[in-house]
């Protein structure tokens, strides 16, 4: 009998009870390919969304005279809503998870609602609350699509959730691009209720038979070792990308003096670069394991996010996000995906949850944190956070047991 921190071993036969065959899709066949299009397109507008926000809100805030200190507190409440609506979210699309799809339409459809009412708002009070609630939207995508994912391709999992996200990188990069061009011409209020669009995807998966099925899951999982390392390593490389996030475009613009225009490029740099990394990190993650995907990437970013810090133009800066930007959302592919090698199919979509709301409490605190240090020892050393927090990562990973895509788990191991 396995303690309850082992890592399950998948077993030989062609799928387990709780994912029949005719579940287990092959990642090149026709429904395959069409269903992992699909979320690659709804992710895309999901991260488009969420992206346009942040030029649209700075435009808003500044039309409306609010100032600085709002747009934190707009920022600050669409997080909370992010962060208190995933787990729940997770929690009821494991429970229901026939209606996955459904979730994911439904987030699609809640961003494009909520945006267009927030073409109305015209006080502070009132960006607040629809912020909050477009934080859910997030939740409503995120835990389903990734369960859905995780259960139909288990043997190609990291190669699977790559390709989703390819589809949150497009979105990275042209949700920017595209709002900047349009606040040329059209007023941010009427560009907010521009975002008003339906989506659909198809699909479906096994639920639980029973809430008490689903408690018990999850007890199981509260105790397992390895899968409550994963999450924490993750969360702590969102601290550290966060930081980065944060106080990059700052640094160009304050301390190197350098245009808008390229810190823009520079930006869409860290974010996009992914775009190209993904496939190539998920492709090889499948095939020899997860830490030995996740460990030397873990390692690169702690050594190039303190050489920021002594760049001194464009050309050391550009060369120094690049290689940050080819691996560091990559890196949490990765990680999301360990999580899910050795849960039950019947947590995937809570496992997802989990994974983001550490992330999200991660994010949220450590620029904060950064942000106060920087006062007084100067903007360089948010880097060394940034790497100090990369560093603990690879640590976590170094101690983490390999493990690699394959037949679905049907449970957790016995205590």
């Amino acid at each position: 009998m396995q303690p309850p921190y082992s890592v399950p071993v998948p077993e030989e036969e062609p799928a387990s009870a709780d994912a029949p065959q005719s579940e287990v899709e092959a990642l090149g066949g026709r429904q395959g390919i069409s269903l992992l299009s699909t979320l690659a397109m709804g992710h895309s507008f999901i991260h488009f969304s969420g992206h346009a926000f942040v030029l649209l809100l700075a435009e808003a805030v500044t039309s409306l005279g609010l100032g600085p200190s709002a747009l934190g507190i707009i920022f600050a409440s669409r997080s909370l809503g992010g962060a208190i609506s995933q787990f729940p979210m997770g929690m009821m699309a494991d429970r229901y998870a026939t209606k996955r799809t459904l979730f994911m339409t439904a987030a699609i459809l809640w961003f494009g609602f909520f945006y267009f009412l927030v073409g109305f708002a015209s006080d502070l009070a009132l960006f607040v609350v629809l912020a909050l609630l477009l934080g859910v939207g997030g939740a409503l995508w995120h835990p389903p699509a990734i369960g859905l994912i995780s259960t139909r391709f288990p043997e190609r999992r990291a190669f699977g959730m790559a390709i989703h996200g390819v589809g949150a990188s497009i979105g990275d990069i042209i949700g920017p691009l595209l709002v900047g061009a349009l606040l040329l011409t059209f007023a941010w209020q009427s560009i907010f209720r521009m975002m008003l669009m339906r989506g659909t995807t198809t699909g479906h998966s096994r639920g639980h038979t029973s809430m008490a099925d689903y408690m018990g899951a999850l007890k199981d999982a509260a105790k397992h070792r390895p899968l409550a390392i994963s999450v924490l390593a993750g969360s702590t490389r969102t601290g550290g990308q966060m930081v980065l996030l944060a106080f990059v475009p700052l640094y160009a613009l304050d301390d190197l003096g350098l245009s808008k225009g390229l810190v823009g490029a520079i930006t869409s740099m860290l974010l996009g670069l992914s775009l190209v990394s993904q496939p190539i990190v998920g492709y090889i993650s499948d095939r020899i394991g997860r830490k030995y995907t996740a460990l030397p990437m873990s390692v690169l970013l702690t050594v190039l996010a303190p050489i920021l810090a002594f760049a001194s133009g464009p050309v050391s800066l550009v060369i120094v996000v690049a290689g940050i930007g080819l691996i560091m959302f990559s890196a949490a592919l990765v990680l999301g995906a360990y999580g899910l090698d050795i849960a039950p199919l019947e947590l995937h979509s809570s496992i997802t949850a989990a994974q983001f709301l550490s992330g999200l409490a991660m994010g949220a605190i450590w620029p904060l944190i950064a942000g106060f240090v920087a006062e007084s020892q100067g903007i360089e050393i948010v880097f060394f956070i940034a790497s100090a927090l990369f560093g603990i990562t690879a640590v976590m990973v170094l101690f983490l047991p390999n493990v690699k895509g394959g037949k679905p788990t049907p449970k957790f191991a016995a205590s």
